[in-house]
């Protein structure tokens, strides 16, 4: 087990871990682009059948289908852009951040809420289990968004009392030459 304090050793696996995660990326960020410029089309064809439908006066059941079907392919699209973030973020920084997962897992839950009263085919027990979904992932994040403000005064703080001891402790030093 000595080896996994070795400097060498340690610093080989993370450089094979940087090329795993490189090469990972040439593999998913086409297909992830793929993924949005297909989401894109599939809402520009919802949205020609919607329009068609609505000019051409067809049946109320086919102009409801095309409405519903552009509604959920564009929160879907919304989700694709979160995961997007996400992966991007993973990429440059080399680690999830949570307040993007969170972010991320509240757009998801409000594309379901939408999808589940606007197709109407919801029950109380669903918007209540869904309400209670969003309220903590909510107040996860007004945590983490308080915390992080915090760390930032305390890390302000922190470098303006290291200024303050260093030009005390240049002040004493003087003092002391004197």
């Amino acid at each position: 087990m000595k080896f996994l304090t070795n400097e060498t050793f340690v610093s080989k696996v993370v450089e094979i871990y940087n090329k795993f995660v490189n090469a990972m990326a040439i593999i998913v960020i086409p297909i992830l682009m793929l993924t949005l410029i297909i989401a894109v089309f599939m809402i520009l064809y919802d949205l020609r059948l919607f329009v068609d439908y609505f000019f051409h006066g067809a049946q109320e059941v086919q102009y409801d289908k095309a409405f519903k079907a552009l509604v959920r392919n564009i929160l879907n699209f919304f989700v694709l852009i979160e995961l997007f973030k996400v992966f991007i973020d993973v990429l440059e920084y080399r680690r999830i951040r949570k307040r993007q997962i969170i972010e991320a897992g509240i757009v998801f839950a409000v594309r379901e809420v939408i999808l589940l009263v606007f197709e109407s085919h919801f029950e109380f027990t669903d918007l209540v289990g869904f309400g209670i979904l969003l309220l903590s992932l909510g107040i996860t994040y007004i945590i983490l968004e308080k915390s992080y403000i915090e760390y930032l005064k305390f890390e302000k703080e922190d470098e303006r009392l290291k200024r303050e001891r260093k030009g005390l402790i240049a002040q004493r030093t003087d003092e002391l030459k004197r």
